[in-house]
C-alpha cells in the first residue's frame, strides 16, 4: 500500500512535489509502520493560536488542540503529528463502527479522535480525563473534528469506588503524567500543582450501556485500583482491554498480574509493530522493569 506524493510541473518544465491527500482509516491501519510515520510527518502542520495553545495536523487526518508548553507529548505531536504509532494502529485495527469505545487516560484527545471516528455515527466513545486543563482541549478537539456528538467526556479520576473526590498532581510542562496521590501529599516540593476532582468507577460510568467493546487504560499507575471498579463491566460485556503496565508502579506487581490474568485467562503483550504476542508473568516482572508494557486482553484474537 502505497501513498505517494502528486507529481506536477511548473511553466519552466520543473518538477514539483504536492503534498499527499489525507489518510484514510484504512491507511492509518495497514500501512507498514515505517511507511505511516513518513508519510504523517509529511502532512503534519500546526499553527500557533497563542495563549500557548496551537492547533495541529495529527495522523495525517485529523486536528488536535495542544498546549505549547507540553514538553512530553505536544512536542512530538508538533513535529511529528503521531504518538505510539504501533498500539494507533492496533485501535484502527480492531475498533468497528457501532462499537462502544473508552479511552481512559485520554489527556488532549490524541486517541480518542482516533477512536470516535472508528466507532462511527452508530458508535459510542467515553473519553475519561481528570485533568481539567487537559479535559478542556479534548473536548475542542472532539468538537473541532465534528466528533462531539457521538461522545462523552468525563473528568474524574476512576478507581475502586469508596470516595467522591481525589487529589490529583499535575506536573509543570508534563500534564499527560498527571497521578493520583494521598491527602498528605505537599505539592511544594514539587514541580507542579493539586487539583480535587470526583473520582468515580467505569461501572458507574457504564451502567446504562448497552454494550462495551474496547477499553484504552493509560492512568500512570492507577491501572490496578481502575480494574477493580470495572469488574461489573468485564463481566457483562467481556470488551478487549489494553492496559499500560509498568512492574515499577504496583506494591504487589506479582499479585497484580495474577489478577490480570484471571480476567481472560490469557496474557498477551503489545509490540512495537502493532501486534499482540503471548507474555508470561516472569516476563513481565523481569524484563525491561521500569518501562511500560502495553498489555491486551480479549476473548478472541485481536486483529
Amino acid at each position: 500500500m502505497k501513498h505517494l506524493l502528486a507529481i506536477s510541473r511548473d511553466r519552466d518544465g520543473m518538477t514539483r512535489s504536492a503534498m499527499p491527500s489525507l489518510l484514510h482509516l484504512h491507511e492509518i491501519a495497514m500501512m507498514k509502520r515505517s511507511e505511516l510515520e513518513s508519510v504523517v510527518q509529511a502532512l503534519t502542520t500546526s499553527a500557533y493560536l497563542g495563549n500557548s495553545t496551537a492547533v495541529v495536523r495529527i495522523l495525517g487526518r485529523y486536528k488536535l488542540y495542544v498546549d505549547t508548553r507540553d514538553r512530553g507529548f505536544g512536542s512530538h505531536l508538533l513535529l511529528d503529528g503521531f504518538w505510539e504509532i504501533w498500539l494507533t494502529q492496533f485501535c484502527a485495527r480492531n475498533v468497528k463502527p457501532g462499537m462502544t469505545a473508552i479511552d481512559i487516560g485520554a489527556n488532549f484527545g490524541y486517541y480518542s479522535v482516533l477512536l470516535g471516528e472508528l466507532v462511527g455515527q452508530t458508535g459510542k466513545l467515553l473519553a475519561v480525563e481528570p485533568n481539567p486543563h487537559a479535559a478542556d482541549f479534548l473536548g475542542r478537539s472532539l468538537d473541532l473534528n465534528g466528533l462531539l456528538s457521538r461522545s462523552r467526556i468525563e473528568k474524574a479520576v476512576l478507581g475502586s469506588g469508596g470516595t467522591d473526590t481525589a487529589k490529583l498532581f499535575v506536573r509543570d510542562h508534563e500534564p499527560k503524567n498527571a497521578t493520583v496521590v494521598a491527602s498528605s501529599f505537599n505539592a511544594a516540593h514539587h514541580n507542579g500543582y493539586l487539583v480535587t476532582v470526583p473520582a468515580k468507577t467505569v461501572d458507574q460510568l457504564c451502567e446504562n450501556y448497552e454494550r462495551v467493546d474496547f477499553i484504552k487504560i493509560d492512568a500512570e499507575g492507577a491501572e490496578e485500583d481502575i480494574l477493580f471498579g470495572m469488574k461489573k463491566t468485564i463481566e457483562r460485556h467481556r470488551p478487549m482491554i489494553v492496559l499500560e503496565f509498568n512492574a515499577a508502579r504496583y506494591a504487589n506487581s506479582r499479585s497484580f498480574v495474577e489478577s490480570l490474568v484471571k480476567i481472560y485467562g490469557n496474557l498477551r503483550h503489545l509490540d512495537f509493530q502493532g501486534v499482540a504476542h503471548p507474555v508470561t508473568a516472569d516476563a513481565l516482572l523481569s524484563e525491561n522493569v521500569g518501562q511500560d508494557w502495553l498489555l491486551v486482553f480479549t476473548d478472541g484474537d485481536p486483529a
